[in-house]
């Protein structure tokens, strides 16, 4: 196999979608398909699945993909530090991260540590934990910050660094309708704003509720946790989210916390990175100064 069919599968696998490679390799996708269907005739097994939102690897695909991934994401290294002027010093780390992690975490922290390695350069995805997760294992991305709770593989070193305090948030206009300590039960009373059913914050939520017998139904749903404060300022309804992400709401009278009788369960934010010893010197001393002093249990 040459180096064109190499890099057009590496570039496929990386994005997940055939006409994102397409793009980027500056081809067209018919030509993209028509080399990925070569190579997985060369080889006699299939290396991706197809779905409607773009392609997923199998079990031999994720095992080409390791062998071929190192070689291929250096010589993305020098390609950045060419287009950026031949700094070939610099270093690109890839990183992962919800947006309840990037706003109650990442974005404090993340100018410290980019003080402390000036000559890295960061690349952060925000994603599903899900998504995050899976792009860890197939090396993708390097780490990620993800919000508790999730299913990880063994596969990964998983390490608590930031407690999270979830709060109950209301509109303004609500203050005189509910009373100053409200149970769980009461809640069936009001409107809610909640993520998806697929967003791990939701799952969490509707299992607190279970445990109370309680089953809401919301009035809107989102994929994103960054929107639910908006929603709730807007006037359309209460919402779980941690307090650092409605602090600022709270201050400037926007909506106010709802005192309930019963606590949430603790989460947390996690550092995330596949176990081994393979990583560079440079990932190992990122990872050693977010650890060091942040590890909570």
């Amino acid at each position: 196999m040459n180096y064109t069919y190499l890099h057009v599968f590496y570039t496929v696998a990386k994005l997940q979608n055939i006409s994102k490679a397409a793009e980027e390799l500056g081809v067209t996708q018919p030509a993209v398909s028509r080399i990925i269907s070569n190579i997985e005739k060369e080889y006699g097994t299939k290396f991706f699945y197809r779905g409607k939102n773009g392609v997923t690897l199998t079990k031999d695909g994720i095992d080409f993909f390791n062998s071929i991934k190192l070689p291929f994401a250096e010589l993305e290294k020098v390609a950045s530090g060419i287009k950026n002027g031949n700094k070939f010093d610099k270093i690109v780390v890839h990183i992962g991260a919800t947006s309840t992690a990037l706003y109650c975490y990442l974005f404090k922290y993340l100018e410290s540590v980019k003080g402390l390695f000036p000559n890295v350069n960061f690349s952060i995805y925000s994603n599903s934990s899900a998504k995050l997760l899976d792009m860890v294992e197939r090396g993708t991305i390097d780490f990620a910050f993800i919000t508790t709770p999730f299913k990880g593989g063994d596969e990964l070193e998983i390490n608590n660094i930031v407690k999270l305090n979830d709060i109950l948030i209301a509109p303004t206009s609500y203050k005189n309708i509910i009373p100053k300590k409200i149970s769980v039960k009461s809640l069936v009373e009001y409107p809610f704003i909640l993520l998806s059913k697929d967003m791990q914050f939701r799952e969490y939520i509707d299992v607190f509720l279970k445990k109370h017998d309680v089953r809401i139904s919301p009035v809107y749903e989102t994929d994103s946790s960054a929107i639910l404060t908006p929603f709730v300022e807007s006037g359309y309804g209460l919402t779980f989210i941690p307090d650092e992400m409605a602090k600022k709401s709270i201050d400037e009278g926007k909506c106010f916390k709802v005192r309930l009788i019963e606590k949430l369960p603790p989460r947390f934010i996690t550092f995330v990175i596949k176990k081994g010893n393979d990583h560079s010197k440079t990932i190992e001393e990122i990872k050693k100064t977010i650890l060091s002093g942040n590890r909570v249990d």
